[in-house]
């Protein structure tokens, strides 16, 4: 979700269905609920209010959840060759061990990856394959771990080093052409 794990759709939801069971416990023991003209339009208005908050709230973070979904897609496409062979990656910044390409491809020569990593679980980029095993410092809150080698055709993982990461599917394939 792009939005934070409460959105403002669970704020506004929670607070609408609250308001809608204290105005029915009201109605039900009070015979003249809502007792002054001027106290309807206020129970009224209210909630209009939260309903067309909570309804606007699903529209937005639904179209939000729809866009990062597209995203992901754009994500499974390969970064396309890069000049001088230098690739930039980002580690996910919520922490969950994955980064933001499965795939990258460099021209043959010496290649860099750079991997950004804003969130405070520590992680590096490495990558191994046709003899090379090369590994990245390992960073957090903000910090890039940078791994460099000479890299003939063919193909190679980057992943993360750090225990279980890799394991738990923080890995990518690099061709290289």
């Amino acid at each position: 979700m792009v939005v934070g794990a409460v959105s403002a759709f669970h704020v506004l939801g929670t607070l609408f269905a609250i308001w809608a069971l204290t105005v029915a416990a009201l109605g039900v023991r009070r015979e003249d609920f809502p007792g002054t003209r001027s106290q309807a339009r206020l129970v009224g208005s209210v909630s209009v209010l939260l309903a067309v908050g909570t309804i606007s709230s699903a529209i937005i973070v639904g179209a939000l959840e729809e866009d990062e979904e597209n995203g992901d897609e754009a994500a499974a496409k390969p970064a396309p060759a890069a000049r001088g062979g230098a690739l930039h990656l980002a580690a996910d910044p919520s922490g969950q061990l994955k980064f933001d390409k499965s795939t990258l491809e460099a021209r043959a020569g010496t290649v860099t990856i750079a991997m950004r990593n804003a969130s405070q679980v520590p992680h590096d980029v490495s990558i191994e394959g046709g003899g090379v095993d090369r590994r990245g410092k390992v960073v957090k809150g903000g910090g890039t771990s940078t791994v460099r080698a000479k890299l003939k055709p063919g193909s190679y993982t980057f992943y993360c080093s750090v225990d279980g990461h890799r394991q738990a599917g923080m890995e990518g394939k690099l061709t290289v052409r």
